[in-house]
């Protein structure tokens, strides 16, 4: 892989705006692992030890990629090497020409029968709860060598790792894509929150909005609203805003503080109802009604999902499917 050119092939647009091959020519595959190895670890000793390479050999490919690119992408120093502002936008898209080129020896392995690979996928609390077990086995079936990764999808989480190619595609909200054409967005199924206490909560028997004000309430980016948001649930019914906030960005943790303490939260309605969870935690019954954002599968546009990367998102499409129908 080290004498391989073509890495360039997947950084079009670089300059200028327009594709221009040839002006890239003399990278070679290397100079990204090099690349990312560096900015990733923060030095060259961690990374020239990381990659099995001499730090003089790590050094030499450093600047030849910054020779080729015409600009520094590192500030040396005692304490490391820290990327420029050019390194950092450059990072973005070596990480990009890298998944994608190991997307591409994958695809090709897939399509000559192999059954094995790697698929990425961020999944959201609400696809984790109610299909995502089911989705997997059901891959299995299919794929039974292939390695699968998934990460906690948050919104925050979601849209870098798109971007970077570090994940295939998303399934969950994705409420307000920065650019229409940047990603394939293709609805699931509509949801709904509601409020979500822990299951003997000593507001359970709360009617209204107005009856919770005084609660302490967590605050997520993660699966529910947050910021301003939150505030105009509130303030839309015409309450006040509750002073007590904590804002929790785990999923894991947002368990345990709703398990645990009186708080309560605005999630979606299957946080309370699934079988997972319904033991611990319950819905407590107001009149207001809380629309949810829409869970989706995104995916990045203009780049073809693996054979089996695309295997499991129609595992998932089948599953949301199934649940929307039996609902």
């Amino acid at each position: 892989m080290t004498g391989c050119y073509g890495a360039w092939v997947i950084l079009d647009r670089w300059q200028n705006g327009a594709t221009d091959y040839q002006q890239l020519s003399h990278m070679k595959l290397h100079h990204l692992r090099d690349f990312i190895g560096v900015a990733e670890s923060g030095g060259i000793r961690s990374a020239a030890r990381d990659l099995n390479l001499t730090q003089p050999a790590l050094t030499k490919s450093i600047q030849q990629l910054e020779e080729e690119l015409g600009t520094p992408l590192f500030e040396r120093s005692a304490r490391g090497a820290a990327l420029t502002v050019y390194g950092q936008a450059f990072l973005v898209r070596a990480r990009a020409a890298a998944h994608e080129l190991v997307r591409g020896r994958e695809e090709l392995q897939q399509m000559l029968g192999s059954t094995g690979g790697t698929v990425s996928v961020a999944v959201s609390s609400v696809a984790s709860l109610v299909f995502l077990p089911s989705a997997l086995q059901s891959f299995r079936k299919e794929y039974p060598d292939a390695d699968v990764r998934v990460v906690e999808g948050t919104y925050p989480v979601m849209l870098p790792a798109l971007r970077d190619g570090s994940v295939d595609f998303c399934v969950g909200p994705f409420p307000s894509p920065p650019k229409a054409d940047e990603f394939v967005i293709e609805e699931l199924f509509k949801n709904h929150r509601c409020v979500v206490g822990r299951a003997d909560h000593p507001l359970r028997r709360a009617k209204t909005l107005a009856g919770l004000v005084d609660a302490h309430w967590i605050v997520t980016g993660a699966v529910g609203p947050h910021g301003q948001e939150f505030e105009e649930i509130f303030r839309s019914d015409g309450l006040p805003v509750p002073k007590a906030k904590t804002r929790c960005e785990s999923l894991i943790a947002l368990l345990a503080l709703l398990a645990g303490s009186d708080s309560l939260a605005f999630l979606p309605h299957q946080w309370a109802s699934s079988p997972i969870t319904r033991t611990l935690l319950a819905k407590i019954k107001i009149v207001e009604s809380i629309p949810g954002p829409s869970t989706c599968l995104v995916r990045r546009s203009g780049l073809p999902l693996t054979p089996a990367a695309d295997a499991l998102a129609t595992v998932f499409r089948r599953e949301a499917a199934y649940y929307t129908n039996r609902g």
